[in-house]
């Protein structure tokens, strides 16, 4: 049975397509047969996983599903990356999804969903990275997703953005059902955490915050902020390609192990 995770958060600046990539390409490392979908206006999956999104047509990227009539389906618009896994492109004309999507009357919500039936036989996995906007877009990321993955920075400002989110997800299970959902902080130094040298500093008490706010539903598993996931991407790699043995690269594992491989 295929696995489809989404990946969203009410706010940009969380690492959320970032930590897709990653995650999608260490699946991928296993052996597994991974789609990405990006859904995004800045392209970061897609320019990581195809070398650039330069010269791209509209009709070459999502664009060309979410509307009414589609231009083209989702298997034309497949594109295999060399870091052995596929991608959908998003465009960075993605408000013009929204508009379109918007102007249906009936079943915007499962856009996606229905393109995505049409091939997901072909894969194990399929990572979707919705926009930092609850809107259209991230409705039919919700839909077709059997989980729901919201990385989260430690302040005050993305917590509530991310209770935001959560709210949005319950919402809408009044119509699609219930989400299996996955908060996860991002970019957190370890010594912040319970036990760490710096858990009774002002971050650290935010640390101890999340963990009563998002309670059963928060991943124990945090995610370093790491110069080398940066560095990776400024070269067009992910951590893993990057320096694998390093803590971040060997973090994201962990995470695909516990809340991507579970279930």
């Amino acid at each position: 049975m295929t696995k489809i995770f989404a990946f969203t958060n009410n706010k940009g600046g969380t690492g959320k397509s970032t930590l897709c990539s990653n995650a999608a390409h260490f699946t991928a490392l296993t052996g597994a047969k991974v789609l990405v979908i990006d859904m995004t206006s800045q392209t970061t999956c897609s320019s990581l996983f195809m070398g650039t999104t330069n010269g791209l047509q509209e009709s070459e990227t999502v664009l060309a599903f979410l509307k009414k009539r589609p231009d083209r389906h989702i298997e034309d618009l497949i594109f295999e990356s060399k870091k052995g896994l596929d991608i959908v492109s998003s465009h960075v004309s993605m408000a013009e999804a929204v508009a379109q999507l918007s102007a249906m009357q009936m079943g915007k919500e499962g856009v996606l969903k229905r393109e995505i039936e049409r091939i997901k036989q072909h894969y194990d996995y399929i990572f979707i990275d919705s926009p930092g906007d609850l809107n259209e877009l991230t409705a039919n990321a919700l839909v077709p997703a059997t989980k729901v993955f919201i990385p989260t920075r430690l302040n005050r400002t993305d917590f509530q953005c991310t209770e935001t989110t959560i709210n949005f997800i319950k919402e809408a299970e009044n119509f699609i059902g219930a989400r299996n959902v996955r908060v996860i902080i991002n970019m957190l130094d370890d010594r912040y955490l319970v036990n760490g040298v710096w858990s009774n500093s002002h971050t650290g008490a935010l640390y101890k915050q999340a963990l009563q706010t998002f309670g059963h539903i928060l991943s124990p598993v945090t995610i370093p902020d790491s110069t080398d996931i940066r560095t990776a991407f400024d070269r067009g790699l992910t951590v893993i390609e990057y320096k694998p043995s390093e803590v971040a690269a060997k973090r994201i594992q962990e995470l695909v192990h516990r809340e991507v491989f579970s279930d």
